[in-house]
C-alpha cells in the first residue's frame, strides 16, 4: 500500500500538508522510509539508522525513495532466518516476525496519510483495515504514548478504513 500511494502522489503535492501535525507528505514519506530502513537493518543485523530529518530522508524524489526502501526491506526479510532475528524494537526485544505483525498498521496508515495529503484514493481495502484494527485495538493504551498515536477521533462511519484512520487519531486535511 505504501509504495502504491507513493508512486501516485503528483510531483507537485509532496510539500502539501499531511494530517500528521507539522509534517508534509514529503516528511511522511521520509518517516516511513526511515521505519523501513530500520527494519531492514534489524533483519540483516546491521546498525539501525539514527534520527534524521524526514524531508532529507525523502529527498528530491520521495516516491523513488519509498520504493527503494520497500524493495530493500522486502529483500532483507526474504533472506533465510530474517524473521527469526531477535529485534530490539520500540516494543522491546522480540522476533522480527512478531515485530512485523505488530507494526504493519504503521505503513498502512502512512499510505493513507500520503493519499490524503495528495488528494488521491488511498487504495486500502476493508479487510486490510480490519486486520490492522485487530492488531491495534488490544494495544490501544500502550500506543497512546508520546510520539505514537494521537487520541481516537470519533467517527460515525461504518467504513473499515475510516474506523482504522479514526482509531489512529487521524483527521483528513481534506475535511
Amino acid at each position: 500500500m505504501l509504495r502504491n500511494a507513493a508512486v501516485r502522489v503528483p510531483a507537485d503535492s509532496w510539500d502539501n500538508a499531511s494530517c500528521c501535525e507539522g509534517w508534509s507528505a514529503r516528511q511522511v514519506a521520509g518517516h516511513a522510509t526511515w521505519v523501513l530502513n530500520t527494519i531492514t537493518a534489524g533483519a540483516t543485523n546491521q546498525p539501525k539508522p539514527g534520527p534524521q530529518d524526514e524531508a532529507e530522508i525523502a529527498g528530491a524524489d520521495p516516491a523513488a525513495t519509498v520504493c527503494h526502501a520497500v524493495d530493500g526491506c522486502l529483500a532483507a526479510l526474504d533472506q533465510a532466518g530474517a524473521l527469526d532475528v531477535e529485534y530490539d524494537s520500540l516494543f522491546g526485544e522480540m522476533k522480527m516476525d512478531d515485530f512485523l505483525g505488530s507494526i504493519f498498521p504503521d505503513p498502512l496508515a502512512h499510505a493513507w496519510d500520503l493519499a490524503d495529503a495528495a488528494g488521491i484514493a488511498h487504495g486500502i481495502d476493508a479487510s486490510m483495515a480490519q486486520s490492522a484494527m485487530a492488531t491495534l485495538e488490544p494495544a490501544s493504551d500502550s500506543l497512546r504514548a508520546p510520539g505514537m498515536l494521537a487520541d481516537i477521533v470519533e467517527t460515525n462511519s461504518a467504513d473499515a478504513v475510516d474506523q482504522m484512520i479514526a482509531f489512529t487519531g487521524r483527521t483528513s486535511v481534506r475535511s
